[in-house]
């Protein structure tokens, strides 16, 4: 895991190098193991490292191919590497890190080969040849990066903050804005928020060459819905166990020591005693929690202390009070590069402080989990209506064994969010109060956006997922993730995002994803013994509003 900094040029290069270095070594928390440049007459490259596979200077960025012809700066984990050197049978390669693989790979076979990579990753290839980049970027977005254009040059940047500097200027963006705080809406599309800078797509690429530019996705989400679904329960349970298994020896692949987050939930307990069938060493598991209110709060630190001493783990906590709130919010929103949506993230930032102090350059998160089986409160209500016709609609919203469940009131409200799920919080409750705004407004900007979406051919619990996916939560969390476990020079990977496990679970029959108002039922059947309880999981909880009325 690293972060780069790259100017090309469109004429001669002609970049202030001192500026450029300065810019640059703003993200060497990114990777402060080594840092190595590359320059010539149409580029400069500095990339900062962290090193985690091929730690010796074979792992080295900026890394050129044998020929001389491409040099590659790469950020994230390609897990499967092995076999793809296998399956292409590449052979005299200098050292064991993915990076090369990869450079061997694209040298060969170009862009084609970019489908076939399953992990997180950034890159940046440059063809000395043609004085192009090729620039890609992971299926979900799990690598970030960014680019700002003028008539010199084009910037790259694993972070906004490089650009920024070198720029010298800073403009925000207030439709970016107003999508997140009316929408719920974040990293969904191209543009950030600073109207100079721009971010490649997930699961996209974009070619630079001679001041003209051509992209394109290599993967759409709509390409899983056309594969055979399972529904023998049985089958798809014995399907689950080794896709997870797999997914956990990849994201183990280390030639450091891998750790794991730990919370009361099941995501990352099952994630955290699953690694102990392919691990030799004593697993560090790392668990954060706002400062107790009460002596009877049944805390996140204690169902994780209880597991861990079950499972032999090594148990460290990271406990945030209003002091470190108040000590760190603006060094927090400069690392997050956006707003933010709850005080947790300091807990998360908290985290990763001791990861790092426990020598631990890899962690393990939970994040994705409802993500790829449906797991919030208003997946219920498209699960409902993907099995009934539509004249009963209304009638079997509002049915008895409904009411009883929901009651009126969240009926209501799942019922809004049908047409704008990002203003509402996962179970359901709107932080938008939509009667307060020009009803214009509403129907312009906020309520008829999903409707400009192509449904394609989702039924409505998967276009409710595609949402989440997209351009709700996931590229949000992923974003805060990254930033805040890169500030700290650890690398966190996303086991549930695996391509094969992601693909299968997401194409699953809505019974198996939600049964009997039970969320994930599936996923809770096939691995109930590995979490921490069979009980419905509940988010952490921070004490912003009591902090915000009295700190």
């Amino acid at each position: 895991m690293c972060g780069f900094f790259v100017i090309y040029s469109k004429k001669k290069n002609n970049i202030n190098k001192n500026i450029f270095l300065k810019s640059g070594n703003l993200i060497k928390h990114r990777g402060p193991d080594d840092s190595s440049t590359y320059f010539d007459n149409k580029i400069s490259i500095l990339f900062h490292r962290l090193s985690i596979r091929d730690l010796s200077i074979n792992g080295r960025q900026p890394m050129q191919s044998k020929s001389k012809r491409y040099v590659i700066v790469f950020n994230g984990e390609i897990y499967n590497s092995f076999e793809l050197k296998k399956k292409y049978n590449l052979k005299k390669l200098k050292g064991t890190s993915d990076t090369e693989v990869l450079l061997k790979l694209y040298e060969i076979y170009g862009k084609k080969i970019i489908s076939e990579l399953n992990g997180m990753f950034s890159l940046l290839i440059y063809d000395r040849t043609n004085n192009s980049c090729f620039i890609a970027r992971d299926r979900f977005g799990i690598k970030p990066i960014y680019y700002s254009e003028n008539k010199n040059n084009i910037i790259f940047s694993s972070e906004i903050k490089p650009i920024l500097n070198y720029l010298n200027t800073a403009n925000y963006n207030p439709i970016t804005f107003g999508n997140l705080f009316f929408k719920g809406y974040m990293d969904h599309d191209e543009f950030t928020f600073f109207k100079e800078i721009k971010t490649i797509l997930p699961a996209s690429f974009k070619i630079f060459k001679k001041g003209t530019s051509t992209s394109a996705k290599y993967w759409h989400l709509t390409e899983l819905i056309k594969k055979r679904r399972h529904n023998d329960v049985k089958t798809v349970q014995k399907k689950l166990k080794f896709l997870f298994d797999q997914s956990i020896k990849n994201h183990l692949i280390s030639d450091t020591e891998v750790g794991s987050c730990l919370s009361g939930g099941n995501d990352s307990s099952s994630i955290s005693s699953n690694c102990k069938n392919f691990i030799n060493y004593k697993l560090k598991t790392f668990t954060y929690e706002f400062e107790k209110q009460n002596s009877n709060y049944n805390s996140e630190t204690q169902l994780a202390a209880k597991f861990a001493k079950k499972h032999n783990f090594d148990n460290f906590k990271a406990i945030v009070d209003d002091e470190y709130v108040l000590n760190n919010f603006d060094k927090l929103i400069s690392e997050i590069e956006s707003p933010i949506t709850s005080l947790r993230l300091f807990g998360i930032r908290k985290l990763y402080e001791v990861v790092k102090s426990k020598n631990v350059k890899v962690i393990l998160e939970g994040h994705g989990g409802d993500d790829i089986l449906a797991g919030y409160d208003y997946n219920f209500l498209p699960s409902i209506l993907d099995n009934v016709k539509k004249a009963n609609i209304v009638n079997h919203i509002f049915s008895k064994k409904n009411v009883k469940k929901f009651g009126i009131k969240r009926l209501v409200n799942f019922t809004y969010c049908l047409k704008s799920q990002g203003n509402f919080t996962s179970d359901g409750t709107p932080y938008l109060i939509l009667n307060l705004y020009n009803e214009d407004f509403l129907n312009n900007f906020i309520l008829n956006d999903q409707n400009k979406i192509k449904k394609s051919s989702f039924n409505h619990l998967q276009y409710s997922q595609f949402l989440e996916i997209s351009k709700i939560h996931l590229p949000r969390v992923l974003k805060y993730v990254d930033r805040l476990s890169m500030t700290n020079g650890v690398e966190a990977r996303v086991p549930y995002l695996d391509n094969d496990l992601f693909s299968y679970c997401f194409n699953l029959d809505n019974n198996l994803k939600i049964r009997n108002f039970e969320h994930r039922w599936i996923w809770k059947k096939t691995f109930n013994k590995l979490g921490v309880s069979k009980k419905n999981k509940k988010t952490i909880t921070d004490p912003q509003k009591k902090w915000f009325k009295t700190v």
